[in-house]
């Protein structure tokens, strides 16, 4: 299955499949011939596929392979050097070709190296999680965390391919794929009606669809993900205004995610904690109609419920939002729900709104 991004003369393409993993050399080597490449990948990927990795180094051309260490916590501009080095080391030059192969912090890193070298070469993107392949690999957003704040450091620079094999997700572990059914979760709020509906009836087959070893539920859901993604980006690449609207509960979760110090609570838990966390101040501050309530609250009640490294507080999780990159001018700002698969970007949030909703939907949940 096909899908394109279409971005006039950047467009590119969108493999989504299963068991195609190995055809990505006869894809690479007819659409980059004669480029030489690296791959960059993460330490429990090179030891989990190091025959398939053996193996492209080889098909593409004895290529470098990179090693970055695993978790978000790693997502550094150090990290983000030493793939560099390893671009220089190599001697690649403008025509060569960036390979990132893993998660997302895999791809935004390797996305952001590529877009850096030499003034920005090509890459193409194998995501290897469940939150990559509905996320992170379509857009072209690559980065870099810093202490203040996730992705403050980055650069727009789409891909020239993604290729996605969702059978990578079979060695997946289960509270990472969790992690992805936040990303995928929260297209429900974005694409229309049909989409809401869709995962409404939906979520239970997804949410098991790697242990019921069902690919064709799973490349559906891929499908709708990215379709949805890829439409928003066609007419907002760089958000300068809908597609803030990807980051539905992302302002909590970026804030969770610096307050425990990108340890302890993995990117798409504290995504699930937002998705509940944004309908919940809709329905305070009277963004959501009364009226879907129930519907919404059935939706936010049938996700998997996380548990907090440790007790939250409240005001310095508050204090955090203020480096969320959808502030402006000082000023927070949401994307919240209006009905049932449609959202809006919402500001002049109240602080004692935000912390209700804070205390309301964290209290709970510290270990």
């Amino acid at each position: 299955m096909q899908l394109t991004v279409d971005l006039a003369g950047r467009s590119y393409p969108v493999y989504i499949d299963s068991g195609t993993a190995a055809g990505f050399q006869s894809y690479y080597n007819e659409h980059f011939a004669g480029r030489r490449c690296a791959v960059v990948t993460n330490t429990t990927i090179a030891s989990i596929y190091a025959p398939y990795i053996n193996a492209l180094k080889t098909g593409l051309g004895d290529c470098p392979v990179h090693e970055l260490p695993d978790g978000e916590k790693y997502k550094t501009v150090e990290n983000w050097s030493a793939i560099l080095d390893t671009l220089v080391s190599a001697r690649l030059d403008r025509s060569s070709v960036v390979v990132a192969l893993g998660g997302g912090v895999v791809g935004d890193m390797a996305g952001f190296a590529a877009a850096c070298f030499m003034r920005g070469i090509d890459y193409v993107q194998i995501p290897t999680t469940l939150l990559a392949m509905v996320d992170s690999s379509v857009g072209g957003k690559t980065a870099v965390d810093h202490p203040s704040g996730k992705n403050m450091i980055g650069a727009f620079h789409q891909p020239s391919a993604v290729w996605i094999d969702i059978d990578f997700l079979k060695t997946l572990p289960w509270r990472e794929y969790i992690a992805g059914y936040a990303e995928a979760f929260k297209y429900a709020f974005l694409g229309g009606r049909e989409m809401f509906s869709y995962m409404m009836i939906n979520w239970d087959n997804i949410l098991s669809a790697v242990t019921k070893d069902t690919p064709a539920t799973l490349i559906e859901c891929v499908k709708r993900c990215i379709g949805i993604k890829a439409a928003i980006v066609g007419q907002d690449e760089r958000e300068t205004g809908k597609r803030a609207l990807l980051n539905f509960g992302h302002t909590f979760a970026h804030a969770l995610e610096q307050y425990y110090g990108f340890e302890g609570l993995l990117h798409g838990e504290a995504v699930l904690i937002g998705l509940g966390c944004a309908v919940e101040l809709a329905k305070i501050n009277g963004t959501l109609p009364k009226a879907h309530w129930v519907e919404f609250d059935r939706i936010t009640t049938s996700l998997p419920q996380i548990t907090l490294p440790s007790a939250p507080d409240y005001n310095k999780i508050y204090a955090a939002m203020f480096a969320d990159k959808k502030a402006k001018s000082g000023a927070l700002r949401f994307i919240l729900p209006v009905a049932p698969g449609e959202s809006a970007i919402v500001g002049g949030v109240g602080e004692m709104e935000i912390l209700q909703v804070l205390e309301k939907k964290l209290e709970l949940r510290s270990a």
